[in-house]
């Protein structure tokens, strides 16, 4: 074909600063990032061949940075997307054949955050809790304006870490908080937008760029909204509330009381978004890997189902996969948006 040109991937990695792209690049078997919505950290994952045995393993702590994209084809958008640095935490030598297996994690994500500790608040908004966890970490905050100001009469009791504290923040708003470059985000799930306000493109993805796809709608979670209870200290008794979440049935009821009116709204509210999201999900892969998706990515399909192409989606979950052939590939976890 005239013009056609095959497509050719690329990576680049440096560690703690020094390009090691030609050294590692003739040598690589495979390489994985895979990134997920929730507080887990992204993980790397590298795997070298050391015929010649030559190449070092390298130490615990060191810092890469890794990029990846195409540098050729036809049809593609060229250039290498920045995926962030990675802490190694895991080395591996076997053989023969011999081979190394380097595994790194996000180096946003600080051994701090794993780390039980007694630390509570109360009476404190949204914003400040964000805004101390980041600060103890190293980290700038950004927190969706809409959930900023929102008061938590308490969060935490006891030794928690301050990952098991932002779950339980994200549990209370249906809300996610991640790191990326040096800064810890809190914000809506499925939102479509930044902390920042920034909108997030809406990824069209057709059954020719993706024909591989395991669809799967769950019947079992139709609720007509849901209904949370609370202890009302005037009265002395417990009145609820009812989230209408838009679908069939009766209301699914949380156990939990809830101490006040606000908590009960927001804890149905929250789980009302998640019941709307877990209706379905799918599963692709691109054959021309799209490194430029990520989590929380809205997306839409064509070519499918038309009750497949007549949903909003969200990528839950992306892995990028390279090979030493020049092969780059992207695979999504997707589920129901809103």
């Amino acid at each position: 074909m005239s013009g056609y040109r095959h497509p050719r991937a690329g990576w680049q990695v440096t560690m703690d600063g020094r390009d090691l792209t030609a050294t590692m690049d003739p040598r690589l078997i495979s390489l994985a990032i895979s990134e997920k919505r929730s507080e887990a950290a992204d993980q790397l994952d590298i795997v070298l061949h050391d015929k010649d045995g030559a190449l070092a393993i390298p130490p615990a702590g060191a810092m890469l940075k890794v990029s990846m994209g195409w540098r050729d084809g036809s049809n593609l958008p060229t250039g290498l997307i920045d995926k962030g640095s990675f802490k190694v935490d895991e080395a591996k030598f076997s053989g023969p054949p011999d081979i190394i297996t380097i595994r790194a994690r996000s180096a946003d994500f600080t051994d701090a955050f794993r780390v039980r500790r007694e630390r509570s608040f109360v009476g404190k908004t949204v914003k400040e809790i964000v805004d101390t966890i980041a600060g103890a970490n190293g980290l700038t905050a950004k927190v969706d304006d809409a959930l900023g100001g929102k008061t938590i009469p308490a969060l935490g009791s006891g030794a928690k870490s301050d990952a098991a504290l932002l779950a339980a923040l994200g549990r209370r708003f249906d809300a996610v908080a991640t790191v990326k470059g040096g800064t810890l985000i809190f914000a809506p799930v499925g939102s479509g937008r930044t902390a920042s306000g920034t909108a997030l493109p809406t990824i069209e993805i057709d059954r020719r760029d993706a024909p591989r796809i395991d669809y799967e709608r769950v019947e079992r979670e139709k609720y007509g909204g849901v209904t949370a209870s609370w202890h009302d200290k005037a009265s002395g008794t417990r009145k609820t509330v009812t989230h209408d979440g838009g679908g069939e049935g009766k209301p699914k009821r949380l156990r939990k009381v809830y101490a006040s009116e606000a908590d009960a709204q927001q804890a149905a509210a929250a789980e009302a978004s998640r019941i709307q999201r877990r209706v379905a999900k799918a599963r692709i892969t691109l054959a021309l890997g799209r490194p430029d998706i990520f989590p929380e990515i809205p997306v839409t399909l064509t070519g499918y189902k038309d009750e497949i192409n007549g949903r909003s989606w969200l990528v839950e979950a992306a892995t990028h996969k390279m090979d030493a052939q020049g092969g780059l590939l992207t695979e999504l976890e997707l589920e129901a948006a809103r």
